[in-house]
């Protein structure tokens, strides 16, 4: 076997600064070099001055690893700085997370060792070879029949990388950290209400555009192309080759596949469960109608435009603007004939619906998070004319139907609810017990929405059941039963979540961490938000700790990075070390569309700064309640 090239290898002292900091060979062409040309990236020579005898012209280094700044840091012990409890319950923990449980006999996770799925997504070490992973896993990551993965020897990386992930002992937290303290961040006035006191908020996009560089990026292995595909998304979606022209009618559906096709690995938790559905369901709204036919070629135009730089120039912009006047049109247009809702009626109001998933995955990395707020809050009625009956809809149904509209819907309602803090904008049914989710489970297949955001199923259902017992909660003004918050806990620990199937082992690795995070992130909000504990509680500082062993036992990387910004959010209001802090916010700066201002993901993270500031200023944990106030002061909402 070939071994890998080694993580620091030698490279030119005379490239352009953007091959240098993204650690590619440059092939030093003036004035642009071919790999930013082809990546549409600026391509800058800066040349520093020649010193003593030596007349040979070098370029400026690439930025120091980030795990230099987190020695320092070390040094400096702020991994000790916490705030000091006050009053805090010292009741036991009965919170049961991925590294509480009894190690298990090894267990052999082997794939396929026919694979010819090439690499796309933008992971920090592919493994271009098939592996054998014997490793010790929780009972609630398996199912009682293992999956298979490659048959082969780890390499050093690999290795690295599933120790770190199911190890009882390491935790590696400075070592991701890539950004300095909030302290040397500017202060953003510009979308933050003033108040007096007002406490000191911080711009995080005023860093320099290369001091935006997660440790991802800084460690790539070099590959044979940017362009590979590792789970073969674009081979299945469109076999027409690129550098279409899309103004000749004939190449126009091959264009909107092809945009897709790229679009689907950056935005898609796992596009492989869903691919040959949507390839079918956009052929089929392509040919649907004239209104159809150029709404999905303003949508693949503005897909295509953000693979090549998550910033739109101004003919994008106009673009969006075009797509969600149309969309807007469609839902604030709509209006119930009559009522109940007759079938007919539903098909109406569901294609009123149409095309928001997209408008929603194209907001969210361009537009601020008060777009997707009132875009949601626009579209309820028309969803609530789109449910089946019985109403208030039946969450497990919703889950279950065919189409995307209601699911995405209803998954958009409650999470945007979890992270912003505001009540859910539609009431569901959903009775909760252990039962009804494994007859879910049995009728899922692959419907549901786990294969867009990496929530399993079973936590959509129980995020939505909490948030609305909080809401009763808040309503009557009476407590949470303490029997209902056990049995959570109980089920929380006997829900089983099934490996993702994959040929790649490193995506099977951080697929499974993400949907490890999310078991700790719904812990979290189990007792900060529905049992109203604090940051320093010790069943959330327990959830925290776990939740950061797992972040921690993975390298950054868009993936699964782009996958772990909502749980980081939840997981963000819980942490109280500097340290720890520093770790959520280089990982979500680390991602161009959360760096970028105006966002939905700076937005977010601009709420986690205001909270993290505000409970310091007043020397006190954070609650969940914090996080609306957050949301009102960011988003004026």
């Amino acid at each position: 076997m070939t071994p890998l090239p080694t993580i620091m290898s030698i490279r030119s002292t005379t490239g352009c600064y953007a091959c240098k900091t993204r650690r590619k060979k440059c092939d030093e062409i003036k004035p642009k070099c071919l790999r930013c040309m082809k990546s549409r990236i600026d391509c800058e020579y800066s040349y520093l001055p020649t010193t003593g005898r030596s007349t040979k012209q070098r370029t400026k280094p690439a930025p120091r690893p980030a795990s230099e700044h987190g020695k320092k840091l070390e040094k400096q012990k702020l991994n000790s700085t916490t705030l000091e409890p006050t009053n805090v319950s010292e009741a036991p923990s009965t919170h049961v997370g991925l590294f509480d449980y009894p190690l298990a006999p090894s267990l052999d996770i082997s794939l396929p060792l026919d694979t010819d799925w090439e690499a796309a997504l933008h992971l920090p070490a592919t493994m271009p070879y098939p592996l054998e992973i014997r490793g010790f896993l929780p009972p609630s990551v398996v199912s009682q029949q293992p999956l298979a993965l490659p048959t082969a020897n780890l390499t050093s990386a690999q290795a690295s990388l599933f120790n770190a992930l199911f190890s009882l002992g390491e935790a590696n937290c400075l070592q991701q950290s890539n950004f300095p303290s909030t302290h040397a961040l500017i202060h953003s006035t510009s979308r933050v209400e003033q108040t007096s006191p007002t406490p000191h908020l911080y711009d995080l996009t005023s860093c320099s555009r290369h001091a935006l560089i997660s440790d991802s990026q800084l460690y790539e292995y070099e590959e044979p192309g940017d362009d590979e595909d590792l789970e073969g998304v674009k081979k299945i979606f469109c076999q027409t080759p690129l550098g279409l022209d899309r103004t000749v009618d004939s190449n126009s559906l091959p264009f909107v596949l092809q945009s897709f096709a790229q679009w689907f690995p950056l935005a898609v938790f796992d596009p492989l469960k869903i691919i040959h559905a949507a390839k079918d369901a956009i052929i089929s709204q392509f040919s649907q109608s004239p209104t159809a036919h150029s709404r999905l070629l303003l949508i693949s135009e503005l897909m295509n435009m953000l693979t090549k730089s998550w910033t739109l120039d101004e003919r994008g912009k106009r673009r969006l603007q075009l797509l969600r006047g149309e969309i807007r049109q469609n839902v604030t247009g709509y209006q119930a004939q009559r009522w109940p809702v007759s079938e007919e009626e539903r098909q109406r109001a569901n294609t009123a619906l149409d095309h928001t998933l997209e408008l929603i995955s194209i907001q969210v990395v361009t537009s601020p998070l008060s777009a997707t707020l009132h875009l949601l809050q626009s579209a309820a009625p028309v969803f609530l004319s789109a449910c089946p009956p019985p109403h208030p809809p039946h969450l497990s149904e919703i889950l279950l139907e065919p189409g995307i509209n209601l699911r995405n819907f209803a998954a958009a309602d409650i999470t945007t609810s979890v992270t912003t803090g505001k009540p859910l904008l539609c009431r569901y049914h959903i009775p909760w017990s252990l039962e009804l989710c494994d007859d879910f489970m049995k009728k899922r297949e692959n419907q549901g929405l786990q294969w867009l955001l990496g929530i399993p199923d079973e936590f959509i259902m129980l995020f939505g059941y909490m948030t609305g017992l909080k809401q009763d909660s808040e309503a009557t003004g009476t407590p949470v039963s303490a029997r209902i918050v056990e049995n959570i806990e109980e089920d929380m620990k006997a829900i089983k979540i099934l490996p993702c199937e994959s040929r790649d082992p490193s995506l099977v690795i951080g697929r499974m961490v993400v949907q490890e995070c999310w078991r700790e992130a719904v812990f979290i909000y189990l007792y900060m938000a529905l049992c109203g504990a604090h940051a320093l509680d010790p069943r959330v500082e327990k959830a925290q700790k776990g939740f950061m062993k797992l972040l921690n036992g993975i390298r950054p990387g868009r993936n699964p990075d782009a996958f772990l910004v909502i749980q980081m959010l939840i997981a963000g209001m819980a942490t109280t070390k500097i340290s720890h802090r520093q770790v959520i916010r280089s990982r979500i700066l680390g991602l161009p569309e959360c760096a970028n201002p105006n966002t939905a993901g700076n937005d977010s993270l601009l709420m986690l700064e205001d909270v993290w500031t505000r409970t310091e200023l007043a020397g006190r944990a954070a609650r969940w309640q914090d996080l609306r106030e957050a949301c009102r002061r960011i988003t004026g909402i």
